[in-house]
């Protein structure tokens, strides 16, 4: 169990010999630490000890959806930044179409909304997110060898050792700017697969105000992931 304020939470150490870097995962239920499968175990403990703000702030957050998922339906969803109103109308027929700032959800009764709208978003983070990852690629110079959306709960992005890099769908909810954003951090992580000053300085190159963007992100985190 780890300690985070008042909270003993459980936690798993997973160990690869494919990994090269320490890692951390949080869901509603545990934390999983994901440690080469050389690495001491004192220095696993300090870098879970580094990590304790942000530890205690995601499980935090994790546990106050709960209340949240049983929450009344939605009356908007965000999409880029921008509030769309839904207009729902009894159909036979599934239809979900953007119109201006509405999207209008034709859909059976008994049809799960929420699900029909994920739907959406996904098929919409499918082209947006790529078009986004490409253009700052070209800015670096160099393209990730795969490309693929992520449904991880904590984490907006990842990028392999092999450089396979992995954005949320769901931030195609963010605004551009955002999305932007991690798509640089991810790229970055082409050039050194690490969070060293180096690393930052690469991130700052294609995204000259990243700070400012990853601290908006971090204030909206808990919107966007509630679908």
């Amino acid at each position: 169990m780890l300690q985070l304020g008042e909270a003993a939470v459980p936690f798993a150490l997973k160990r690869s010999r494919r990994r090269r870097t320490l890692g951390l995962t949080v869901t509603p239920h545990e934390i999983r630490i994901h440690a080469p499968s050389w690495t001491p175990r004192p220095e696993i403990e300090r870098y879970v000890a580094q990590q304790h703000g942000w530890l205690l702030r995601t499980w935090a957050r994790m546990q106050a959806r709960v209340p949240q998922d049983a929450a009344l339906p939605a009356s908007s969803v965000h999409y880029l930044g921008r509030k769309l109103a839904l207009d729902i109308q009894p159909s036979l027929f599934v239809e979900v179409r953007r119109r201006g700032d509405t999207l209008r959800i034709h859909a059976p009764h008994d049809a799960d909304l929420d699900d029909l709208i994920r739907s959406w978003l996904y098929e919409q983070a499918t082209r947006l997110l790529a078009w986004r990852l490409a253009r700052n690629a070209r800015k670096l110079g160099r393209a990730p060898s795969r490309f693929a959306l992520s449904n991880a709960q904590t984490q907006w992005g990842s990028c392999t050792h092999s450089g396979h890099v992995r954005l949320n769908w769901r931030l195609v909810q963010a605004p551009l700017a955002i999305i932007d954003y991690v798509a640089a951090h991810e790229l970055a992580h082409l050039v050194h697969l690490d969070h060293s000053p180096r690393f930052w300085a690469q991130v700052a190159v294609l995204c000259p105000d990243a700070l400012a963007r990853r601290a908006e992100l971090r204030r909206m985190s808990t919107t966007l992931f509630q679908l």
